[in-house]
Protein backbone atom coordinates (compact mmCIF):
# COMPACT_ATOMS: atom_id res chain seq x y z
CA UNK A 1 0.00 0.00 0.00
CA UNK A 2 2.94 2.27 0.72
CA UNK A 3 4.02 1.99 -2.94
CA UNK A 4 0.60 3.21 -4.09
CA UNK A 5 0.82 6.21 -1.77
CA UNK A 6 4.30 7.04 -3.05
CA UNK A 7 3.13 6.71 -6.64
CA UNK A 8 0.14 8.97 -5.99
CA UNK A 9 2.35 11.54 -4.25
CA UNK A 10 4.75 11.44 -7.19
CA UNK A 11 1.93 12.07 -9.64
CA UNK A 12 0.62 14.97 -7.53
CA UNK A 13 4.08 16.53 -7.40
CA UNK A 14 4.46 16.08 -11.15
CA UNK A 15 1.09 17.77 -11.73
CA UNK A 16 2.13 20.68 -9.50
CA UNK A 17 5.48 21.04 -11.26
CA UNK A 18 3.88 20.95 -14.71
CA UNK A 19 1.21 23.47 -13.68
CA UNK A 20 3.79 25.84 -12.24
CA UNK A 21 5.90 25.56 -15.36
CA UNK A 22 2.91 26.31 -17.61
CA UNK A 23 2.00 29.42 -15.65
CA UNK A 24 5.54 30.76 -15.70
CA UNK A 25 6.14 30.26 -19.44
CA UNK A 26 5.39 33.14 -21.83
CA UNK A 27 3.20 32.68 -24.90
CA UNK A 28 4.76 31.58 -28.17
CA UNK A 29 6.89 28.79 -29.55
CA UNK A 30 8.79 28.36 -26.30
CA UNK A 31 5.55 27.65 -24.44
CA UNK A 32 4.61 24.88 -26.88
CA UNK A 33 8.04 23.28 -26.45
CA UNK A 34 7.68 23.53 -22.67
CA UNK A 35 4.22 21.90 -22.84
CA UNK A 36 5.63 19.05 -24.90
CA UNK A 37 8.46 18.57 -22.41
CA UNK A 38 6.06 18.78 -19.49
CA UNK A 39 3.81 16.16 -21.08
CA UNK A 40 6.75 13.80 -21.53
CA UNK A 41 7.83 14.43 -17.93
CA UNK A 42 4.33 13.73 -16.64
CA UNK A 43 4.06 10.55 -18.72
CA UNK A 44 7.36 9.33 -17.29
CA UNK A 45 6.24 10.22 -13.77
CA UNK A 46 3.18 7.98 -14.25
CA UNK A 47 4.67 5.06 -16.18
CA UNK A 48 8.12 4.51 -14.64
CA UNK A 49 6.85 3.67 -11.14
CA UNK A 50 4.24 1.38 -12.71
CA UNK A 51 6.88 -0.51 -14.66
CA UNK A 52 9.05 -0.86 -11.54
CA UNK A 53 6.15 -1.98 -9.37
CA UNK A 54 4.76 -4.45 -11.87
CA UNK A 55 7.58 -5.91 -13.99
CA UNK A 56 5.18 -8.59 -15.27
CA UNK A 57 3.18 -5.80 -16.92
CA UNK A 58 5.98 -5.43 -19.47
CA UNK A 59 5.31 -9.01 -20.62
CA UNK A 60 1.85 -7.94 -21.71
CA UNK A 61 3.45 -5.25 -23.83
CA UNK A 62 6.09 -7.71 -25.07
CA UNK A 63 8.79 -5.40 -23.71
CA UNK A 64 10.81 -7.74 -21.57
CA UNK A 65 13.91 -6.07 -20.16
CA UNK A 66 16.90 -6.69 -22.38
CA UNK A 67 14.90 -7.92 -25.38
CA UNK A 68 15.62 -4.90 -27.53
CA UNK A 69 19.28 -4.93 -26.57
CA UNK A 70 19.57 -8.65 -27.30
CA UNK A 71 17.90 -8.27 -30.69
CA UNK A 72 20.19 -5.36 -31.53
CA UNK A 73 23.29 -7.29 -30.46
CA UNK A 74 22.16 -10.28 -32.54
CA UNK A 75 21.61 -8.08 -35.58
CA UNK A 76 25.02 -6.46 -35.19
CA UNK A 77 26.66 -9.87 -34.82
CA UNK A 78 24.96 -11.21 -37.96
CA UNK A 79 26.04 -8.11 -39.89
CA UNK A 80 29.63 -8.52 -38.70
CA UNK A 81 29.66 -12.19 -39.67
CA UNK A 82 28.24 -11.33 -43.11
CA UNK A 83 30.85 -8.59 -43.60
CA UNK A 84 33.63 -11.06 -42.69
CA UNK A 85 32.21 -13.63 -45.13
CA UNK A 86 32.06 -11.05 -47.92
CA UNK A 87 35.58 -9.80 -47.18
CA UNK A 88 37.09 -13.30 -47.16
CA UNK A 89 35.14 -14.22 -50.31
CA UNK A 90 36.41 -11.18 -52.22
CA UNK A 91 39.98 -11.81 -51.00
CA UNK A 92 39.85 -15.44 -52.15
CA UNK A 93 38.35 -14.49 -55.52
CA UNK A 94 40.97 -11.78 -56.09
CA UNK A 95 43.91 -13.99 -55.11
CA UNK A 96 42.87 -16.93 -57.25
CA UNK A 97 41.96 -14.79 -60.26
CA UNK A 98 45.46 -13.23 -60.07
CA UNK A 99 46.79 -16.76 -60.44
CA UNK A 100 44.44 -17.48 -63.34
CA UNK A 101 42.19 -19.82 -61.36
CA UNK A 102 38.47 -19.07 -61.68
CA UNK A 103 36.21 -19.66 -58.70
CA UNK A 104 32.77 -21.21 -59.02
CA UNK A 105 31.69 -20.99 -55.39
CA UNK A 106 32.94 -20.06 -51.93
CA UNK A 107 31.48 -20.97 -48.56
CA UNK A 108 32.85 -19.41 -45.40
CA UNK A 109 31.63 -20.67 -42.03
CA UNK A 110 32.18 -17.83 -39.54
CA UNK A 111 31.02 -17.46 -35.95
CA UNK A 112 31.58 -14.67 -33.46
CA UNK A 113 32.38 -15.62 -29.87
CA UNK A 114 30.76 -14.05 -26.82
CA UNK A 115 33.95 -12.05 -26.28
CA UNK A 116 33.86 -10.71 -29.86
CA UNK A 117 36.46 -13.15 -31.18
CA UNK A 118 36.14 -14.39 -34.74
CA UNK A 119 36.09 -18.12 -35.46
CA UNK A 120 36.49 -19.31 -39.04
CA UNK A 121 35.35 -22.88 -38.84
CA UNK A 122 35.68 -23.88 -42.48
CA UNK A 123 36.39 -22.34 -45.86
CA UNK A 124 35.30 -24.32 -48.91
CA UNK A 125 36.21 -23.18 -52.41
CA UNK A 126 34.74 -24.83 -55.47
CA UNK A 127 36.53 -24.58 -58.82
CA UNK A 128 35.05 -25.40 -62.23
CA UNK A 129 35.49 -29.06 -63.22
CA UNK A 130 38.11 -28.24 -65.88
CA UNK A 131 40.36 -26.77 -63.15
CA UNK A 132 40.40 -29.94 -61.03
CA UNK A 133 44.18 -30.14 -61.45
CA UNK A 134 44.61 -26.70 -59.88
CA UNK A 135 42.96 -27.60 -56.57
CA UNK A 136 46.22 -28.31 -54.74
CA UNK A 137 47.86 -25.12 -56.03
CA UNK A 138 44.77 -23.08 -55.07
CA UNK A 139 44.79 -24.64 -51.61
CA UNK A 140 48.44 -23.74 -51.03
CA UNK A 141 47.87 -20.16 -52.30
CA UNK A 142 44.93 -19.69 -49.94
CA UNK A 143 46.84 -21.26 -47.06
CA UNK A 144 49.65 -18.73 -47.48
CA UNK A 145 47.30 -15.75 -47.96
CA UNK A 146 44.71 -16.56 -45.28
CA UNK A 147 46.88 -18.43 -42.82
CA UNK A 148 44.13 -21.06 -42.72
CA UNK A 149 43.61 -24.33 -44.51
CA UNK A 150 40.90 -24.07 -47.14
CA UNK A 151 39.11 -27.04 -48.62
CA UNK A 152 39.37 -26.71 -52.39
CA UNK A 153 37.25 -28.99 -54.58
CA UNK A 154 36.38 -29.24 -58.23
CA UNK A 155 32.79 -28.87 -59.43
CA UNK A 156 32.24 -32.62 -59.55
CA UNK A 157 32.27 -32.54 -55.75
CA UNK A 158 35.49 -34.57 -55.40
CA UNK A 159 37.89 -33.27 -52.85
CA UNK A 160 41.27 -32.65 -54.47
CA UNK A 161 43.22 -30.87 -51.75
CA UNK A 162 42.70 -29.98 -48.14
Amino acid sequence: MNAVQQWTAGICLAVLAVSLLQHLMPEGAMRRMAELTAGAFFLCAVLIPLMRAAPDFSILLNLRPGTVEQEFAGTVQRQQEQAIRESVTSLITAQLSQEGIPVQGIEVDVNMGEDGSIHMNQITVTLPAEYAGACFRASSILSSVLGLEAEVTADAGEQEAE
